[in-house]
């Protein structure tokens, strides 16, 4: 399926300029480029805290207790 802005673009026979190329591919949806911009940061948003959450609840504690026990184990 190809959007209108291209087909009406690629039906001429003219050489166009790259500029002018890559103008007419960002007119074809511009209204998806906030779209980019909101899904990254929502990610962040939720990937972040939960890493630390996992991180802090299980991995690292789990970690300072192997340490630990190493360490008492090659104290005696």
């Amino acid at each position: 399926m190809v959007r209108p802005a291209l087909a009406a673009s690629q039906s001429k026979t003219q050489k166009t300029a790259p500029a002018q190329q890559m103008t007419i591919l960002k007119s074809a949806m511009p209204q998806l480029i906030p779209f980019f911009f909101v899904n990254e940061t929502t990610m962040a948003f939720i990937l972040l805290p939960s890493l630390i959450y996992i991180m802090s609840k299980y991995v690292l504690p789990q970690r300072v207790r192997l340490f630990a026990a190493r360490l008492f184990i090659s104290k005696l």
